[in-house]
């Protein structure tokens, strides 16, 4: 069995890297790393970039940041990751963050001018835009001009800490910068411990401090590291219950020598770092069970209710430490009326709403991942459903978007909750683009849905997945989600191996969960509502087993009971 390794610790063309986020996923793929933190100097301006690049790939983006911080007069880096990193509170930070940075520029830009070197702050910024700029840039800027013959000359004699033409900015505390990523619920790592020259004590103190302001990890594995560094670092982790991190500090050609992954040559961060960082975060272990399930015709009655001894099974599941997902088709703002209206809220349970394209935390309050329509597909699927003569409706945050009245809606939210909004062009006046389109036929599906879904999946190859959820319903959702793609992101997300993973559904829409979990489980019920007798037998080939009672007679508790 080969190990697999990682890089923690890189940074692209958004800081002082010379890559692009999208560069460096494709230089990771080549270097088979399974996974890469992108850890660009106060910001995260390049992270969706990166995460929409590794799609359809084995590669993980982790999001991540780098703190430069001031202790005791010393710039000590703190690096972030796992954050929520599209909190707007986060990035308005961020952004004052690089505002400091901008500041400091213009005033060593402004003296550099003054002793005669032709390099204003508005000429470095256009030599490298979209990006933040730090003093690798100033020393790039000022070798591709001549005055000096590599980068390393301007740290020495003009922009490094003791030079003439150096000038320091505001900074945070690491334990500003520590208690800025865990109130994100991030994990926050020492980085390089051996650059700041404390000495073994000095390194020692500063260590034990921080991890009494919530430091959760530190650097063994970096590019410079000699043997005696490495295993001093694995001490000070085993000293102060610290877990292990790693990186090249890879920044392309503004640090000659030092390669992805391999930081000079010798570097390897083994995987199960990362996973052992995500059991530390998440409360999770390789022993932890996982629980997929869908709602309507699963987990509850014909009467959208949850039986006692169905919610006993799932309370006992949780007690143990199993971790319950709600997986479903239906739109999140639907699925949390439902949480809400069942009183069915588990600690560290995650919610997989329309078809797996969102994923959500109801205690955190997190989105954690989102596939979303492209805004061309919606459209042309509104201007077909037109031609066809086709109910359609789209989601708009927590309210549904459609045409007019229609006795389509008045079926729909009959068990759906959520408020209705009319006009005459929904794919024009979206606040976002959405996670899912719904077409509902109720005279004749067999008839007109097979050759609308035939039609929109022709005109968007690899755009685009149609599915039918029921006889009526033909789902329209981004090609990446599906309840599977949902199953195994989540697991890798929270460290648990897909083999420990259970996933129950009765529906054609749950077949990519049943066949990527550990164990698919298939109700009883499943056949008698399979909108075709293919998708039943579908249905039936995808699952390990069948439940013998369906789910109106709590079809769902013997194996429930035996997750363990």
């Amino acid at each position: 069995m080969s190990t697999s390794f990682i890089d923690l610790h890189c940074h692209s063309t958004k800081s002082d890297g010379t890559l692009t986020p999208t560069q460096l996923v494709e230089l990771a793929l080549k270097k088979h790393l399974s996974a890469i933190a992108l850890t660009d100097h106060d910001n995260v301006s390049g992270i969706e970039e990166a995460v929409n690049a590794a799609k359809s790939t084995d590669l993980e983006v982790v999001p991540g940041i780098e703190f430069s911080t001031e202790y005791n007069g010393i710039d000590v880096h703190i690096v972030g990751l796992y954050f929520d990193w599209q909190d707007p509170t986060f990035r308005e930070q961020c952004e004052e963050f690089v505002n400091e940075r901008v500041n400091r520029n213009k005033k060593m830009a402004a003296l550099l001018c003054k002793a005669g070197f032709d390099m204003p702050y508005e000429k470095i910024e256009a030599a490298f835009p979209g990006s933040v700029l730090t003093r690798a840039h100033f020393g790039r800027y000022m070798k591709e001009h001549g005055y000096v013959k590599e980068i390393s000359e301007a740290f020495e004699k003009y922009i490094g800490e003791d030079c003439p033409y150096f000038v320091p900015r505001e900074k945070i505390s690491p334990e500003k910068a520590i208690a800025f990523t865990k109130k994100f619920h991030g994990f926050a790592i020492l980085a390089h411990p051996f650059q700041y020259n404390l000495g073994d004590e000095g390194l020692d103190t500063l260590v034990q401090c921080l991890k009494a302001a919530g430091l959760g990890g530190i650097e063994a594995y970096y590019n410079n590291h000699t043997k005696e560094q490495t295993q001093k670092v694995i001490a000070l982790a085993e000293k102060y219950d610290l877990l292990l991190s790693g990186g090249s500090d890879f920044h392309g050609s503004n640090k000659p020598g030092i390669d992805l992954g391999t930081g000079y040559g010798d570097l390897r961060v083994p995987a199960e770092l990362l996973t052992k960082i995500k059991h530390r975060l998440h409360g999770t272990s390789d022993d932890t069970k996982i629980f997929f399930c869908d709602f309507d015709g699963t987990l509850a009655t014909s009467e959208k209710a949850i039986s006692e001894k169905t919610r006993k099974a799932l309370d006992d599941f949780t007690d143990r430490g199993g971790i319950f997902v709600f997986s479903s088709g239906r739109a999140m703002a639907d699925v949390r009326e439902i949480l809400n209206r069942t009183n069915l809220h588990y600690k560290d349970m995650y919610v997989s709403a329309y078809n797996g394209a969102e994923i959500w935390n109801p205690e955190t309050k997190v989105t954690y991942y989102r596939e979303t329509l492209p805004m061309d597909v919606v459209h042309r699927a509104f201007e077909l459903a037109d031609e066809m003569n086709l109910y359609i409706q789209v989601y708009d945050g927590d309210v549904i978007v459609t045409k007019k009245h229609t006795k389509e809606i008045d079926y729909y939210t009959r068990t759906v909750h959520m408020d209705v909004r009319y006009d005459e062009a929904p794919d024009q006046h979206l606040s976002a683009p959405p996670c899912k389109c719904l077409v509902i036929d109720l005279d004749d599906p067999k008839a007109k849905i097979p050759p609308f879904a035939k039609a929109l999946s022709g005109a968007f190859p690899g755009k685009v997945r149609c599915l039918m959820s029921n006889a009526n319903y033909l789902e329209i959702d981004p090609v990446n989600a599906t309840k599977g793609n949902a199953l195994r992101w989540l697991c890798r997300f929270l460290g648990i191996p897909v083999a420990n993973s259970y996933a129950a559904g009765d529906a054609p829409n749950d077949i990519p969960a049943i066949e990527a979990a550990g164990c698919g489980i298939l109700m009883k019920n499943a056949r008698d509502a399979a909108p075709t007798k293919e998708d039943a037998d579908r249905m039936e080939q995808a699952a390990d087993v069948i439940t013998t009672e369906d789910n109106d007679h709590d079809g769902l508790v013997p194996f429930i009971e035996k997750m363990r």
